[in-house]
C-alpha cells in the first residue's frame, strides 16, 4: 500500500540509515528498500541518493518526502473520523456555542443529539458574536449557532440552517395591527436581548428615544410586561415572553426584517464526525418538523385582524 511505502520513507528521512529505519518499521531491511523502490516507480522520480550509505534525498525526493508527510497525517485524521463514526465512539466533550437570539434551537438540538449519542459531554454557551467566532477559531468550541447575515471570517465556514422573521413584541399601542417600519419601531423605548438584532437592523434603531441592551431575558420580559417598553425579537423567541400579559407579536416590514441561522465551525474538509453528525441530525425529518413548529409559536401572539406572515422555508 502506497501509505506504507510512504511510512518508509518518512522513518528513512528521521534515522537517515536503511537498518535504523527498517528497524524503527518492524520491517527487514529488503522489505523498506523494496517499498521504497516501489514509490519510486510509481511517482517516476528518483527520490532518494543512492551509494553504499544513506546520502540523503534528490529534489524529487524532497517533494515527494513533503507530500508523505501530509498525506500520512490526512490518513490518520481519516482513521480517527472513521473510527468516531461508530456510534459508540462518539464520546468526550462537545461545545456548542449560540447567540441568546437562537437559543431557541438549543434544547431543540441538544436533547435530539444527547438521545442519539449518549456518551458525548454536551456543553453550550451563549456570547456575542465577536467571542463565539474567536472561541471557535481557537478550539474552544466545536460549533456556534449564530446569524449568517455578515460575511463569516477567514479559515471558518457557515452552513444556513433556516431563515426567520423579526418582530416588534410589545404591550403597547404601536404599528397598525399588520405591520411596523423600523422608522416606527425606532419611537419606541426599548430593552433589546443582547445579539437579538443583527447589525445591520440595529443600525436601524440607532434613533431610539431611550434603548437598554441586556444578557438577560428576565430583565428583558419585565420591561416589556410594564407596558411602556417594546422589544425586537427573532420569531422563534416570541413565546419567551408568553406570560407577559395582552402580549403582541408584529411583524417589521422591509428591509432588514429577516435573519439567517445556522452554524459555524473551523474550516475542514472532511468535517469532525461530531459537526458532521449534529449537521445531518439538523436536516433529519424530525427536526425539520421540530424547527418549523418552533418558528410558528408567534402566531399565537399576532395581533386579532392581521393577516398571518408565512414562517420562512428552513434552508437546505
Amino acid at each position: 500500500m502506497i501509505i506504507r511505502n510512504f511510512e518508509y520513507l518518512l522513518a528513512l528521512n528521521k534515522e537517515r540509515h536503511f537498518a535504523r529505519a527498517a528497524a524503527a518499521c518492524r520491517v527487514s531491511q529488503p522489505t523498506l528498500s523494496a517499498g521504497i523502490k516501489q514509490l519510486e516507480e510509481d511517482m517516476d522520480a528518483l527520490i532518494v541518493k543512492r551509494g553504499q550509505r544513506f546520502e540523503g534525498f534528490t529534489r524529487e525526493g524532497e517533494r515527494v518526502l513533503a507530500w508523505a508527510q501530509q498525506m500520512l497525517e490526512d490518513c490518520t485524521r481519516l482513521k480517527q473520523e472513521l473510527h468516531e463514526l461508530r456510534v459508540d465512539a462518539m464520546q468526550g466533550p462537545f461545545r456548542l456555542g449560540m447567540l441568546a437570539a437562537t437559543s431557541a434551537l438549543a434544547s431543540v438540538l441538544s436533547v435530539a443529539f444527547a438521545e442519539k449519542f449518549p456518551a458525548l459531554q454536551i456543553s453550550m454557551e451563549t456570547g456575542d458574536p465577536e467571542r463565539l467566532v474567536q472561541m471557535v477559531r481557537q478550539g474552544e468550541m466545536d460549533v456556534a449557532l449564530m446569524y449568517l447575515d455578515e460575511p463569516v471570517s477567514e479559515g471558518l465556514d457557515g452552513y444556513a440552517l433556516y431563515r426567520e422573521r423579526l418582530f416588534l413584541v410589545t404591550t403597547g399601542d404601536a404599528g397598525n395591527g399588520r405591520r411596523v417600519s423600523w422608522e416606527e419601531v425606532a419611537t419606541l423605548p426599548l430593552c433589546l436581548l443582547r445579539s437579538a438584532v443583527p447589525r445591520t437592523a440595529a443600525t436601524q434603531l440607532e434613533k431610539a428615544p431611550k434603548v437598554i441592551h441586556t444578557d438577560s431575558a428576565a430583565v428583558m420580559a419585565a420591561h416589556v410586561g410594564t407596558g411602556r417598553w417594546s422589544t425586537v425579537l427573532p420569531q422563534s423567541l416570541v413565546t419567551m415572553l408568553a406570560k407577559t400579559p395582552a402580549l403582541r407579536a408584529i411583524a417589521i416590514a422591509k428591509p432588514g426584517e429577516q435573519v439567517n441561522v445556522g452554524f459555524v465551525t473551523v474550516k475542514s474538509e472532511p468535517l469532525p464526525a461530531t459537526v458532521h453528525a449534529l449537521m445531518e441530525m439538523a436536516h433529519t425529518p424530525e427536526l425539520v418538523d421540530a424547527i418549523r413548529g418552533m418558528l410558528e409559536t408567534y402566531k399565537d401572539y399576532q395581533p386579532k385582524g392581521s393577516r398571518s406572515v408565512r414562517a420562512p422555508k428552513q434552508q437546505s
